[in-house]
């Protein structure tokens, strides 16, 4: 396996982690940030505008995300996306948690980018999320 191909492996492997962990359901008691962050992403969400999700350590399948500022907790039902990786070709995501998507979700955009020297990845996509304790 090439240098280049093993490092676009290692970089999806690092955001499929970071964006499940970051997007996939958690505890709805959890209105806290995290200490400490895994991966910040750029999320627009209709009534809360634009702002830096964090995902707290761990990168668990069912970690939650949450605002930045606020600390409000978001609960992702579907993700889905795309990495796009430097002289690659783009690779689509997408997750879908085994449960019925409540009345008041919403559907959020993020995005963000990160890389090594002139190798950068690039991960857009959308996430189907009911928010929890984010003050408005």
């Amino acid at each position: 396996m090439s240098i280049k191909l093993r490092r676009l492996s290692l970089a999806c492997g690092a955001a499929t982690a970071a964006v499940t962990a970051g997007l996939l359901v958690g505890s709805p008691a959890a209105v806290a940030a995290p200490p400490a962050s895994e991966g910040t992403f750029s999320v627009t969400c209709p009534g809360f505008g634009t702002f830096d999700a964090v995902t707290p350590p761990g990168q668990g399948a069912f970690t939650p995300a949450f605002d930045a500022a606020t600390h409000g907790l978001f609960i992702p039902y579907v993700v889905s996306g795309t990495f796009t990786a430097t002289g690659e070709e783009p690779v689509t995501f997408e997750d879908v948690k085994p449960a019925p998507v409540p009345a008041d979700a919403i559907t959020c955009t993020f995005e963000a980018s990160f890389g090594e020297g002139d190798f950068m990845v690039t991960l857009t996509g959308t996430a189907v999320v009911v928010p929890r304790g984010a003050p408005v």
